[in-house]
C-alpha cells in the first residue's frame, strides 16, 4: 500500500517538473520572439531608409533634383579630385557615354519622359526619406527596449505619419499611370543601372510600411501578453491604435486618388479635413445670374464631398461590387475655400447649404501693395455653386462650421500678409 503511495507521489513530482520544464522552454521561446520581434522592427526600419535613399538618389535626378546625399559625394569627389588617376577618368568617361547612349536610345524610341511627371510619379518620398531617417528611425531605435516610449512615438507621430502617407497614397493613382505609359522607359533606366527592382517595387513600400508597422506592434503585444507582461502589452497595444488611425486615414486618401476624371493635383490641395455622404440636385443646363443649380424639384443625387485645406471638392459615386464601402468616385465640380461663401439657410429646408463661389475678392493684398482700405471690404460677385443636402440638421451645422473655420483661417493669413507687404519701405 504504502509503495502505490510512494510511487504516485513519484509519478505526480515527475508529471510537474515535466510541466514546469515544457512552461520554461515555452517562455524562453516567447522571450526569444519578443526580441527578435523588437529587433527585426528596427533593422526593417534601416532597411527601409536605405530603399527609400535608393529610390531618391536614382529618379529623383530624373525630376531634376539633386539630393543632400549626391550633393555630398559630389563634396567628397571634389576633394579627391586631384588623386584620381587616368583609368578613374576613363571609367568615368565610358560611364557617360553609356550614359549618353541610353539617352539617345530613349529618345529615338520616342520613351523620354519628362521631369514635371517624374515628379508626379515620385510625390512626396523625399520628405517621408527624411523623416524616417531623421526623426522615425533614431527614435525607434531608443524605443526598441521601452515599450512605454515606443507607444509615446507612435502617438507623437500619428498626425505626421497620416499627413504624409495621405499625401503620398492620394497621389497613388496617378503614380501608377505615370509608370504603365512609361515602363518600356523605366525597364532601360532600371538595367541601365543595375537596379534589383523596378521602379513600381521602390514605389510600392512606403504604401506597404504602416500595414509592417501594424503586424510588428500586434505581434509585440500579443507575445507580452502571453509572458505575462500586461502594461507593456498595453502600451503596444496602444501604439498598434495610433497606426490603425493613421492607415485607416491613408487608406481613404488612397480611395480618394482613385477619383475619375479630376483635373486637379489632389496631393497638392492639403490636408484632408472632412468628408461624408450627401444629396445633390442635378446641374442646370444653364447659367442664370451665377447660379449653376437648378432650382426645380429634382430627385436628389448621392454624391460625396470633400473639404481639403485648399478645396471643395464634390463628387458623384456609384457602387463599387469589390470594396462595397468604398464607391467609386466621378469628379463633379470644385471651388476654392479662399472664394468660398456658405449660405447656410435655404428656404425652410434645415439640412441643406449653399456654396457660393465669390469673385474680384479683396482680402487686403494687391499688387503693388498700395490697394485702398475700402476695397478690402467687400466681395463684389457670388454665384451658388453647389446646394449640399445633409442627412440631418446637425450634419449640415458640421460641414458648414468647418468649412467657415478654414475660410476665416485663410483669409486671416492673407490679411496677415498684407499687413507685411504694406509695411514694408
Amino acid at each position: 500500500m504504502m509503495s502505490h503511495i510512494v510511487e504516485h507521489l513519484v509519478s505526480g513530482l515527475q508529471n510537474d517538473l515535466c510541466m514546469k520544464k515544457e512552461e520554461s522552454a515555452a517562455r524562453r521561446k516567447s522571450e526569444a520572439q519578443l526580441y527578435r520581434l523588437l529587433a527585426e522592427m528596427v533593422e526593417t526600419e534601416r532597411k527601409y531608409v536605405q530603399d527609400l535613399e535608393e529610390a531618391c538618389d536614382y529618379y529623383l535626378p530624373l525630376a531634376g533634383i539633386v539630393s543632400h546625399r549626391q550633393i555630398q559625394s559630389l563634396d567628397r569627389r571634389q576633394i579627391k579630385n586631384k588623386k584620381r588617376n587616368l583609368s578613374q577618368c576613363s571609367s568615368v568617361t565610358t560611364s557617360c557615354s553609356s550614359q549618353e547612349s541610353f539617352t539617345g536610345l530613349s529618345l529615338e524610341r520616342g520613351e523620354n519622359i519628362s521631369p514635371a511627371e517624374v515628379r508626379c510619379m515620385v510625390g512626396n518620398i523625399e520628405d517621408i526619406r527624411d523623416y524616417h531617417k531623421k526623426v522615425m528611425l533614431p527614435r525607434m531605435e531608443k524605443a526598441a527596449e521601452n515599450a512605454q516610449l515606443m507607444r509615446i512615438l507612435f502617438e507623437t507621430e500619428q498626425s505626421r505619419l497620416s499627413r504624409k502617407y495621405g499625401r503620398y497614397c492620394i497621389n497613388s493613382t496617378r503614380s501608377s499611370i505615370i509608370i504603365d505609359q512609361n515602363i518600356k522607359f523605366f525597364s532601360l533606366y532600371q538595367f541601365n543601372k543595375g537596379l534589383m527592382l523596378r521602379i513600381d517595387g521602390m514605389l510600392i513600400k512606403p504604401i506597404q510600411r504602416l500595414t509592417r508597422y501594424h503586424m510588428f506592434l500586434s505581434s509585440l503585444s500579443k507575445t507580452c501578453k502571453e509572458l505575462g507582461y500586461t502594461e507593456a502589452s498595453h502600451e503596444y497595444s496602444a501604439a498598434l491604435e495610433s497606426i490603425l488611425s493613421a492607415a485607416n486615414h491613408t487608406n481613404t486618401m488612397m480611395w480618394i486618388g482613385k477619383m475619375e476624371n479630376c483635373p486637379l493635383d489632389l496631393s497638392g490641395q492639403g490636408q484632408l479635413l472632412k468628408h461624408g455622404k450627401v444629396l445633390t440636385k442635378c446641374l442646370a443646363g444653364s447659367l442664370k445670374k451665377g447660379r449653376r443649380w437648378s432650382t426645380r424639384s429634382q430627385k436628389p443625387s448621392p454624391c460625396y464631398l470633400f473639404l481639403f485645406q485648399q478645396t471643395v471638392v464634390l463628387c458623384r459615386t456609384s457602387e463599387n461590387c469589390v470594396e462595397q464601402n468604398s464607391p467609386h468616385l466621378y469628379y463633379l465640380n470644385h471651388i476654392s475655400v479662399n472664394q468660398v461663401r456658405i449660405r447656410d439657410t435655404i428656404a425652410d429646408n434645415l439640412n441643406t447649404f449653399e456654396v457660393h463661389k465669390l469673385e474680384n475678392i479683396k482680402v487686403g493684398i494687391s499688387v503693388m501693395g498700395q490697394s485702398k482700405p475700402s476695397e478690402h471690404k467687400k466681395d463684389t460677385k457670388s454665384g451658388v455653386i453647389m446646394r449640399i443636402e445633409c442627412e440631418s440638421e446637425n450634419v449640415k451645422d458640421d460641414w458648414v462650421r468647418a468649412v467657415n473655420s478654414e475660410v476665416k483661417q485663410l483669409r486671416s493669413m492673407a490679411r496677415s500678409l498684407a499687413s507685411q507687404f504694406t509695411s514694408l519701405p
